[in-house]
């Protein structure tokens, strides 16, 4: 597999190629937003509706969520040439293969590598997964191949983490995500990207966390599904040569 520094991809990167994606990332929220009505149909995106309903890895940390989605995509590449992708995962290491202008105007320093990066590949229970510059999640769960999951507990009047064996405070926010592939044949296999959220339900909350934010999430998951779709493809072909 080929590899190459994370400071090397950022020296690489196609600014204009950024800007063109985050407006089509801006396109997909405009008319996500304009089609609320289709949100129980972008929540199982990818899936139908039997499959979204199974059980997956992790559903056991958030297992009475007010908000969740499960998006899929197929892959014409084996698992052990998806699993990198999902192992690297994070701020500051492989990124979220989404759109980066859209995440950086925030101020989120998210770059995303196409290529694959040995420092971290063996990520272990408890190792903490960057979203920003200030903000992690322990993994929870690790599947070496197959599945890794984060979660956390956040105090949104706060705006910080916080022990939910040591405190319990009214505006809370607790979330768990699932990054996952499973083998579908010799040379195919299906990406999984699970969340689940509960939080005070509060009108605001369920705004926020629910119908409005769902299409910013979509449109940002979606890609993530194509962007290692892309990468883990590639990476087949290239073994293949």
């Amino acid at each position: 597999m080929g590899t190459v520094s994370l400071k090397e991809q950022q020296r690489n990167r196609f600014t204009f190629l950024q800007i063109m994606e985050g407006i089509e990332g801006i396109l997909i929220i405009v008319i996500s937003y304009l089609t609320l009505f289709l949100k129980p149909l972008r929540d199982r995106w990818g899936l139908s509706r039997k499959e979204a309903g199974l059980s997956f890895p992790g559903d056991h940390f958030v297992p009475h969520p007010r908000s969740e989605f499960v998006h899929a995509i197929e892959i014409n590449a084996p698992a052990r040439y998806v699993w990198p992708w999902i192992a690297q995962i994070g701020q500051g290491r492989g990124g979220f293969y989404s759109y980066e202008a859209l995440e950086n105007i925030t101020g989120l320093q998210i770059y995303n590598s196409d290529k694959v990066l040995p420092e971290f590949q063996q990520p272990e229970l408890g190792d903490l997964i960057p979203f920003g510059p200030k903000d992690a999640c322990p993994i929870v769960l690790l599947e070496n191949g197959k599945a890794m999951a984060i979660e956390n507990w956040y105090d949104l009047n706060k705006n910080s983490v916080y022990n939910q064996a040591l405190e319990s405070p009214i505006n809370y926010l607790h979330l768990s995500w699932l990054w996952m592939v499973e083998p579908l044949g010799e040379h195919r296999s299906r990406f999984v990207s699970r969340n689940r959220l509960d939080f005070r339900p509060s009108i605001k909350n369920r705004m926020i966390f629910g119908l409005l934010g769902e299409p910013v999430v979509f449109a940002m998951d979606r890609k993530m599904c194509y962007g290692i779709k892309r990468r883990a493809e590639n990476l087949f072909r290239t073994a293949l040569q």
